[in-house]
């Protein structure tokens, strides 16, 4: 049987720490020592932030990332050297990985495909006006902890910026990241699920039936970054709502909408 190689495409704040988590606990399962390696969004989306510059002192977990992402060989021999006759699972789970198109997905199936490796995606979504919001007060909870003072409305102001970025803005473009994958990967290589309904057997049982093995010991109390429970003015909400209408009348249409009434929001 051939290795499996986990690609976790998203979507951020949708508990893909949480299920990095729950995977690296699993014996037959090596991650690596990195959560996200940021080596294909940097490659296939354009995106110089995600690059890794040169530092004195430098570091290794920034050499690493500089050498996958100027050599596919270098990232697949890397994933191969972390199996051995015990492990036969390994993985990527990145979240802007969301926002590659479809040609560099088709590059990137080729390239895990032609290193040996089965391939298993993994999209996980969130309610979207629920992931934005979360995703900035993430922002805001960096920035406290740095020493830096934040306005007293600093969460809705954020917000207005947030949708002013592009590649922010595609990390909530549900539609564009399903239909993309979709078109590159079979149906039994893919799997979706929801973060409202992720912390359960039954979400555990849909995610080991996908994988091919058994997942044990899953602590669905503990959450990651759950963060602080923080109110949206309305204002928020109505301008939140209004942008993001296409994306939950597609995932309704796409997906069961008689679950995702019960667990988002009623827009779209």
């Amino acid at each position: 049987m051939k290795p499996i190689f986990i690609l976790g495409m998203g979507a951020q704040k949708a508990g893909t720490t949480w299920l990095h988590r729950m995977l690296s606990q699993q014996d037959n399962v090596n991650l690596g020592i990195m959560k996200e390696y940021h080596v294909w969004d940097y490659v296939y989306a354009d995106l110089q932030f995600f690059g890794a510059p040169v530092k004195k002192p430098d570091n290794a977990y920034d050499a690493m990332r500089r050498m996958m992402q100027a050599s596919s060989e270098t990232y697949t021999k890397y994933f191969q050297g972390l199996l051995n006759s015990d492990v036969n699972v390994t993985g990527d789970i990145t979240p802007s990985y969301a926002i590659i198109n479809e040609l560099g997905l088709e590059k990137i199936s080729s390239i895990i495909k032609g290193a040996g490796f089965e391939i298993k995606v993994i999209f996980l979504m969130r309610d979207p006006v629920e992931r934005i919001w979360s995703a900035v007060r993430m922002d805001k909870r960096k920035r406290l902890k740095r020493g830096q003072t934040v306005h007293e409305n600093f969460c809705d102001l954020r917000v207005k910026e947030y949708l002013k970025s592009v590649e922010r803005v595609a990390r909530t473009d549900y539609k564009t990241t399903v239909n993309n994958i979709t078109k590159v990967f079979s149906e039994g290589e893919i799997y979706f699920g929801f973060y409202e309904s992720l912390f359960n057997e039954q979400s555990i049982n849909r995610l080991q039936d996908f994988l091919g093995f058994n997942l044990t010991n899953v602590d669905f109390s503990k959450r990651v970054n759950p963060g602080i429970p923080e109110q949206m003015s309305q204002e928020t909400i109505q301008l939140l709502s209004e942008f993001l209408a296409p994306q939950y009348k597609f995932c309704k249409e796409r997906f069961e909408a008689e679950e995702l009434n019960k667990l988002w929001r009623d827009f779209g």
